[in-house]
Formats: structure tokens, C-alpha cells, sequence
């Protein structure tokens, strides 16, 4: 994967002129009257930052045709307003979107000639201030200078994030190319998550708006206690019945899905097709490193952490004496452990989660999920109550992040289907979707203060957490690692051929070879060391926290710079060692064991019944990188040959055997 992304890199840096003229459509398209509010321009740019931070095309032309292209936009939509002025109102497509001109407008209005740099960074007012500027005849030289700086602002805003994530993926590539995947994968979600709360935002208020409309005036018109009931809950002169409509679509929403997935789990539909191969391609991804850091999240979701965090806000609503919400929060968390357990006697094992022993083969639905779903969820819905919007997006923000990280682990993991944790999340969403239309419409007492209570579940959650982690981690190591498949053979059957069964090469994804494996060493790990460093190779700096800032010094000698791991089948080398050949660069060997050999003979001996690992070898040269003189990363070299002679001069005394393998020219070396 990492030569096929070499590749990539190799096309765009031949072939500038089309990337950079994409990047010039978009920004300008974005900032165009009305049509810059359906193009994805920003993301464009984005992305041309990718490219800049994989240095697929120069730093200085792609900002450049950034702000070009953003300042040639407004001009154009200054243009149009200077020259219609109201006659712009019956211009397709603004004359199809009047309340577009008017937010504009207002938005004007109220901050004068800073509003063309605002603008451009507020969705809903982007594209159409310097349309509002032209009609209201702004001077020409205070809309440019205000363009000039924006797009400049506006440029950098939206590339530099994207120069640093392709400089990470730079980075994470040198390392694994299931570790670049696995971050792409991530900011692949983050954005579509992103955008898909802006498109409901933004289309789905006037839709509420218009609904809740409806409703009300069917309401009005009828009798009875569902009429009286329902004008309670979505009575515009209530401050909460915006929340009280969006609670009660989100419940008929999420309970359809719960539903939905139930059923396709009997029946079997495309959603449950999703799961193999979900699950095989995240198990592909999956590295020794990784498993860590997900056991770690996962373990955050456990009942260690979930219990503690119940305590505490139950205290602290005691504490302040809010009795009905307090009796609201046990419901809640009560009712989603008995519901877990009623649900999955009721349901039976439809399905059986990934082959752990020990872990619970019963996977819907996750008790994890669905409890986290309903502590975080509940409590963002408590804090925000009586909130601005802003800062119940400033609530519900971490506490979906939470919940979403804790989910994605779990299915990183294995240990439920992509179905079982969708099928969670609904139950419950639902389940708080109903808790807030109860206690919106009931509970009288003040709102909770969101700031201290936050801050004492964040102490909670970290404390409670460390504490489980530093219980459990070692144990869930155990139970949620891969099966190891250790090969066993006799010595005469290796050399006899059993050597060429043996991967030829580095294995990220999906079996896709990567560095050859040119040496199969049959010895104990200390006798290897003995013949390496008798020939001048030398253990790699350990990683240390002085050994880590070092990778941010770029005047750093590559001696000095602890080795970046690699990794076969997601599983780190064994051991490592180094040869330096000259400051920026150095021979690197890393050894995966992957058999055991029994019966080696030795010299003056009929041999030795102890087995004895089989290790293959990998024989690269590393030079350095300098990521937008920001970081180091090292960049491994397509030449094995040198590093491979370098190691054998180190094999000058030993028992070597060069052999052929089949179809392959590459030979492979058998030393023990």
C-alpha cells in the first residue's frame, strides 16, 4: 500500500496543473452567489492540503490558487449586485431562494463592511454578502481589501488542517500502512458525521419550522385531550417545544432502526450483509499498537466507569436538590440495564459475535453501547437544558465523541457485528429521545449549571477509568488478542523445502506484500544478537520521551532517532537493529518470529530437541524526511540490495544457504 501511495504522489507531482486547477474551481464556485452553499469547496480544499502536506504539489501555488480562486468568486458575486441591485431578487436561482437574500441582508445590516470577512466563514451568510455589499454599494476598495484578507484567512483555515493530516498520513504511512488507514478511516467518519449534522441543520429547521406549524394548526383546530396534548408539546410559545418535536422525531427515527436491524437479523437484508465485510476489513487494519489504545477506549465503556459516573451526578443532584431530574437519571440508567438483558433473552442468540473465548457470544444488543449511549446521552440532554444552541453543541460534542469512540472500539475489536452496534446506538437514542420529551414536559426545577457537573464527570471518567484500565488492561489484552498461529517444523524439513512456504514478504492488508523477506534465521534471539553486533550493527535508541521530541529537531542525525515501527500481519517486530551509513541515513533490520524449528544441529553435536525460533528478516535502508519542516519521518528506500550486503559481510562466519524460490527472483538466505 505504501508504494501504491508513492505511486499517487509520483502522478499529482507530474501532472500539477490539474490539481491545482481543481482547487482554484472550487474556491471560487464556493464563495459564488447561492450555488457556493451546495459546493463542497472548502472539502476540495481541504484535501489540496492533503496533497500539499504529501508534497504531491508546491505549498506556494496551492495557496496561491486558493485565495485566487476565493477572492475572484466574491468579486464576481460583488459584480452582480453592483450591477442588478434589486432587480438580482427575480434572477434565477435567487429569485427560488428569497430568505437566502434576506438572512444576507440582515446579517449586513447589522455588521457593516466587516461582514465581508466574516461571512465567508459562516455557512448560511457565505456566498451572499458580496452580492448584499454590490446592492448596497459598498466602495469598491473596502469590499477588496475585506475580500483580500478573508480569502487569505479563509485559504489558510481550510488548507493548513489538510497539510498536516496528509503530513501525518505521511508519517503513519512510513509506519503502517494499516495505521494510515485506520486515520483516514477516522477523519473519513469525523467529516461525513460533520456534514451530515450541517445538512440537517441546515435543511432540516425549516422542515421542523414547517412541521411543527402544521401540527400546531391541526391542534388548534381539533378537541379532545390528544389535541389539548399535543398543542402542549409543540406550542411555538413554548420555549421547549422545538426540543420536544426534535426528541419525538429522533424517537420514531431511532426505534425504526432498532427495529428495522431486529428484523434484517432474522431475515437477513443488505444492512446485515454489511457485517463480514465490515469486520474483515477493520481485523485487517488491526495492529499490535492499535489493539492497545482500542482495549483502552473500549474499557472506558465498561461498568467500572459507567457506575461511577452515575454516582456522582446522582450525588450531585441530590446535592442540589433536584429530586425529579434525580429520579429521571436512575430511571434512565436503570431501564437500559434491565432492557439490555430482557432484550437478549427475548431475542435469543440470533447471531454470534467474533470467536473470543470468554468474551459474550450473545452481541444483540451491546450492553456497552446502548449504556453509554444513554449515560452520556441523558446527561448532555440534562446539561443542556435552557441552553443556548451553541452551548448545547458545545455539550452534545464531547459526549458524542464518547460515545461514538467507545462504539467504534468495539467493533474495531471484533467483539460485536456493524448490525449489533447500530442497533445499540438506536435503543438507546431512543430511549434518551423519550427521557427528554419526559422530563422537557415535567420536571419545573432550574437548569443544571453544565460547567462544574461536566468537569466532575470528566474527573470521574478519568480517574475511574485510569483505575480499570490499570485492573483490567492485561486481562483484556489476553482475551480480545488475535489467535497466534505459531508454525512448527523439523530442521531437515525446512531446509528440504518447507523454507519456500514461508511469506516472501511484509504482509499490511489483505495479504498485499510489501518488503521482502530475503533471510530466514533459524538461532535464539541472543545468539542473533551476538553475531549482529560482532559485525557492526547496533541496537536503535529505545523510545523514550527525549528520543521522541528528537523527531522535532530537524537537524536531528538519523543515529539518533529511535526506529519507527513496521508491522507483519499487524504484529511489531521482535527484535531491531540498525547499521548507520551515513548522517541521513542507515540500514534497518527487523526480525518477526514466525516458526519454531526443533532439531538444529549444532557443531560436534547430533542436534537439540529444544525448539528454536525461526525468524524471517527484513533488510531496508531508511533516509530521513522532513515533513513541512515540522517533523521527521524516515522514508524506506526501494534498493534492499545494500542493506542485504551490509548483513551478510555480519554473516561471514555462519552457515548461510542461498536457495531459489519458485517463480520468484528474489533467493532467500537460510542461516543458522
Amino acid at each position: 500500500m505504501e508504494a501504491h501511495l508513492h505511486s499517487l504522489i509520483a502522478w499529482l507531482s507530474a501532472h500539477p496543473v490539474t490539481a491545482l486547477a481543481v482547487i482554484f474551481a472550487a474556491a471560487l464556485l464556493e464563495s459564488l452567489a447561492v450555488i457556493g452553499t451546495v459546493v463542497p469547496g472548502s472539502t476540495i480544499v481541504f484535501v489540496g492540503g492533503v496533497l500539499v502536506g504529501l508534497k504531491a504539489i508546491d505549498p506556494w501555488l496551492a495557496f496561491g490558487v486558493a485565495i485566487l480562486g476565493a477572492i475572484a468568486g466574491d468579486a464576481a458575486s460583488f459584480e452582480l449586485g453592483r450591477h442588478y441591485r434589486e432587480e438580482i431578487r427575480r434572477i434565477w436561482p435567487l429569485s427560488t431562494h428569497p430568505r437566502v437574500l434576506v438572512r444576507g441582508q440582515m446579517y449586513f445590516e447589522r455588521n457593516g463592511g466587516k461582514s465581508v470577512f466574516l461571512g465567508r466563514f459562516l455557512g448560511p451568510v457565505r456566498a451572499i454578502v458580496p452580492v448584499i455589499a454590490g446592492m448596497a454599494s459598498m466602495p469598491p476598495w473596502h469590499f477588496f481589501a475585506m475580500n483580500a484578507l478573508s480569502a487569505v484567512g479563509w485559504a489558510c483555515a481550510h488548507m493548513l488542517p489538510g497539510v498536516l493530516f496528509g503530513a501525518s498520513l505521511q508519517v503513519a504511512g512510513a509506519v503502517s500502512s494499516r495505521l494510515a488507514l485506520v486515520i483516514a478511516l477516522l477523519v473519513a467518519v469525523v467529516w461525513l458525521v460533520a456534514h451530515l449534522i450541517r445538512l440537517t441543520v441546515h435543511y432540516g429547521e425549516p422542515i421542523a419550522l414547517g412541521l411543527r406549524s402544521a401540527i400546531v394548526r391541526r391542534a388548534r383546530a381539533g378537541r379532545g385531550a390528544v389535541a389539548r396534548a399535543v398543542l402542549a408539546l409543540t406550542d411555538p410559545s413554548r420555549r421547549e417545544s422545538m426540543t420536544l418535536l426534535v426528541s419525538a422525531l429522533v424517537l420514531v427515527a431511532a426505534a425504526w432502526v432498532f427495529l428495522a436491524v431486529v428484523h434484517g437479523a432474522v431475515i437477513g437484508d443488505p444492512l446485515i450483509d454489511l457485517d463480514r465485510p465490515i469486520y474483515e476489513t477493520l481485523q485487517a487494519a488491526r495492529t499490535r499498537y492499535g489493539d492497545l489504545v482500542m482495549i483502552a477506549i473500549s474499557e472506558l465503556g465498561g461498568a467500572y466507569v459507567m457506575a461511577p459516573v452515575v454516582l456522582v451526578v446522582s450525588i450531585w443532584l441530590v446535592v442540589t436538590r433536584r429530586l425529579q431530574t434525580l429520579r429521571y437519571w436512575l430511571s434512565a440508567v436503570a431501564f437500559a440495564a434491565v432492557a439490555v438483558l430482557v432484550l437478549r433473552y427475548a431475542l435469543g442468540p440470533l447471531k454470534l459475535a467474533a470467536a473470543y473465548r470468554g468474551v459474550d457470544t450473545q452481541s444483540l444488543p451491546s450492553g456497552d453501547a446502548t449504556i453509554s449511549m444513554t449515560v452520556f446521552g441523558f446527561l448532555a440532554s440534562l446539561l443542556g437544558r435552557g441552553k443556548a444552541r451553541w452551548q448545547k453543541g458545545m455539550i452534545a460534542l464531547p459526549a458524542t465523541l464518547a460515545i461514538l469512540a467507545i462504539a467504534f472500539s468495539r467493533l474495531y475489536l471484533g467483539a460485536y457485528w456493524f448490525s449489533d452496534i447500530v442497533a445499540s446506538l438506536a435503543l438507546g437514542l431512543a430511549w434518551v429521545a423519550l427521557l427528554t420529551i419526559a422530563s422537557t414536559t415535567h420536571v419545573r426545577e432550574p437548569p443544571l449549571h453544565a460547567l462544574p457537573l461536566g468537569l466532575a464527570v470528566i474527573a470521574t471518567v478519568a480517574i475511574a477509568g485510569s483505575a480499570g484500565i490499570a485492573r483490567h488492561h492485561d486481562a483484556d489484552v489476553a482475551r480480545y488478542a488475535r489467535p497466534a498461529v505459531m508454525n512448527s517444523m523439523t530442521f531437515d524439513a525446512w531446509q528440504a523445502g518447507s523454507y519456500a512456504s514461508i511469506a516472501g514478504a511484509r504482509s499490511e492488508i489483505n495479504g498485499e506484500g510489501e518488503e521482502p523477506f530475503s533471510v530466514q534465521w533459524v538461532a535464539p534471539e541472543s545468539e542473533v544478537l551476538r553475531v549482529l553486533l560482532a559485525g557492526g550493527w547496533q541496537l536503535p535508541p529505545p523510545w523514550t520521551a527525549k528520543s521522541t521530541l528528537l523527531w522535532m529537531v530537524p537537524s536531528t542525525p538519523i543515529d539518533e532517532l529511535p526506529v519507527l515501527p513496521k508491522f507483519h500481519h499487524g504484529e511489531p517486530p521482535a527484535l531491531t537493529m540498525v547499521r548507520p551509513v551515513d548522517r541521513d541515513t542507515r540500514a534497518v533490520l527487523r526480525f518477526w518470529q514466525v516458526a519454531e524449528v526443533a532439531r538444529v544441529p549444532q557443531a560436534g553435536a547430533p542436534g537439540s530437541d529444544t525448539p528454536i525460533p525461526l525468524y524471517v528478516v527484513m533488510a531496508t535502508t531508511e533516509t530521513l524526511g522532513n515533513a513541512l519542516h515540522l517533523v521527521l519521518y524516515t522514508r524506506t528506500a526501494s534498493d534492499y540490495r545494500a542493506p542485504l550486503a551490509l548483513l551478510e559481510r555480519a554473516l561471514a562466519g555462519e552457515r548461510v544457504r542461498t536457495l531459489a524460490r519458485d517463480g520468484e527472483p528474489e533467493r532467500v538466505r537460510l542461516v543458522w
